[in-house]
């Protein structure tokens, strides 16, 4: 079985001849004499495209090969010749990163920072590299840097050089040496790499390039970029966003981070002062309590649209109330409230019981211990349901 995508990577239409077929719970393997398909390996994504019109499923590769996945029920004898088409577009974004991860990796091993591996999504690309971390402007010195090797439109080339001979190469990553011919990968005089993927003809098919951003990963960094139609793709929707923003802050772009700051300064104001607010309340709310409890032993509020701090704090005011408390609060006004109860000491039995209740009547899910729980339910309960709970009987 013969590996047309290392030969030509440009062949993006082909007679394939079936050598084997096979039936799996997730469709059809076929096996072609020589195959264009690149399936799944070393990190780049897998080809998509048709076989006499159908669409792969997936491209992959065994110990006996690279094969295609056709859908379940699809008609393939061995000795078939189909005419098969790579999906252009899929096939571009590919090469476009995979050729960008090589300039990449070059210039960043050039400054002693090695590549450890390479992984790709149809929207970027990424490397983990041998490095805690990486500073902003050495991003930007090797993003330039790849940019110039991408205008210089240095020629990609495919060597196919015995094992022996591998050390007349300039290598980047010496590769494990096996038997037959290993495959390289030249681009110009910049790097030569051992590679079994798909790569552009030029550095200048690649176009734009950009490292979109940087996090850890088992103590090294992981960088991920775009390159060529990714680019293009990661730019407008970039785009979109910065005009919604512009939008919704009736501003302009050049404005975004002044109107953002403005707003941050005025959340901060609005929070204090709601904090200040929710302290009068707080204290309110606490004198009222009391009142109910001197009148009737028991004191419960059931308060609509107020944070449901207010209730921790209502309660935190109370600690010594001579009676039981419940505060219960449905901060949106709708049926998810959020409760505190308190009983004075000795009276935890009272509380146990009022939570078995509020279990078993409203569903409430609730925790806490001795003279204190609080929990949250997502019905509507009255002052009327809620205070014979917490009546002593």
């Amino acid at each position: 079985m013969q590996k047309g995508y290392w030969e030509d990577g440009s062949k993006l239409q082909f007679d394939g001849i079936v050598t084997a077929t096979a039936e799996t719970e997730h469709g059809i393997v076929v096996r072609f004499e020589k195959t264009y398909f690149y399936p799944e390996c070393g990190g780049q994504l897998a080809d998509g495209g048709t076989v006499c019109g159908t669409t792969i499923l997936d491209a992959q590769q065994d110990d006996v090969g690279p094969y295609v996945l056709l859908p379940p029920g699809s008609s393939v004898d061995v000795g078939q010749q189909l005419f098969c088409v790579v999906d252009a577009e899929r096939r571009g974004r590919h090469t476009q990163l995979h050729s960008a991860q090589h300039i990449l990796s070059r210039l960043l091993d050039d400054k002693g920072i090695r590549t450890l591996s390479f992984h790709m999504t149809e929207e970027e690309a990424s490397i983990e590299i041998e490095a805690t971390a990486i500073s902003d402007s050495v991003l930007m010195e090797v993003e330039d840097a790849v940019e110039r090797a991408i205008w210089r439109c240095l020629p990609v080339e495919t060597l196919f050089v015995e094992a022996a001979d591998i050390a007349a190469y300039d290598v980047r990553k010496m590769p494990e040496l096996a038997g037959g011919p290993l495959r390289l990968v030249r681009i110009g005089d910049l790097d030569t790499n051992p590679c079994g993927g798909t790569h552009v003809a030029s550095t200048g098919e690649i176009g734009a390039f950009a490292i979109v951003r940087t996090d850890r990963v088992r103590g090294n960094t992981r960088l991920y970029f775009v390159a060529g139609r990714t680019a293009t793709a990661c730019y407008r929707r970039n785009e979109a966003v910065l005009r919604e923003i512009e939008q919704q802050l009736t501003c302009g772009l050049d404005d975004i981070s002044t109107s953002v700051a403005r707003l941050q300064q005025r959340d901060h104001d609005a929070a204090r002062q709601v904090k200040g607010l929710l302290v009068m309340a707080a204290d309110e709310v606490a004198h009222q309590a009391l009142g109910e409890i001197a009148s009737h032993g028991v004191a419960v509020m059931v308060l609509d649209g107020v944070p449901a701090e207010l209730a921790r704090m209502v309660t935190a005011k109370l600690t010594s109330a001579p009676g039981p408390l419940c505060v219960l609060i449905y901060p949106g006004g709708g049926t998810d409230g959020q409760f505190v109860c308190s009983v004075p000491t000795g009276s935890e039995a009272l509380l146990a019981t009022f939570g078995t209740r509020m279990k078993e009547f409203f569903g409430a899910r609730l925790g806490g211990a001795g003279r204190v729980v609080q929990g949250k339910v997502d019905t509507h309960i009255t002052v009327d349901q809620l205070k014979p709970l917490l009546m002593a009987k």
